[in-house]
């Protein structure tokens, strides 16, 4: 496994999130400059450190262990899953009209 690929996404989910190494390293119960070095690629975590930082992040292990390629459809719906954890009612019926919106689009598109 190429540890590159985890330290991205990590990096990925914390900023999306806003989070600085130093909160990220606080709800995970590591080290700050330790999240800095798995982000680079520089330290390969346990699996243990693995799954706080996935929960930590709201998101599956797998997830952050899967690289480029072999992207399976139920990671997806759950990547889809960790996006709507924290918004509202409303806010997760306006992602879902969105997402409808560009369904009925690629359909249209595909059909002509």
């Amino acid at each position: 496994m190429a540890f590159k690929y985890l330290g991205h996404r990590i990096r990925e989910e914390r900023t999306k999130y806003r989070l600085t190494q130093e909160q990220l390293a606080e709800i995970a119960e590591v080290n700050e400059s330790y999240i800095g070095q798995v982000e680079r690629g520089e330290k390969n975590p346990s699996l243990e450190t693995v799954v706080s930082l996935a929960k930590s992040l709201g998101v599956t292990v797998d997830y952050l262990l899967q690289e480029e390629v072999n992207v399976e459809p139920n990671s997806l719906i759950n990547e889809l899953v960790s996006i709507t954890k924290d918004k509202d009612s409303d806010e997760i019926r306006l992602m879902i009209n969105i997402c409808r919106m560009i369904s009925e689009y690629t359909k249209k598109i595909t059909k002509e």
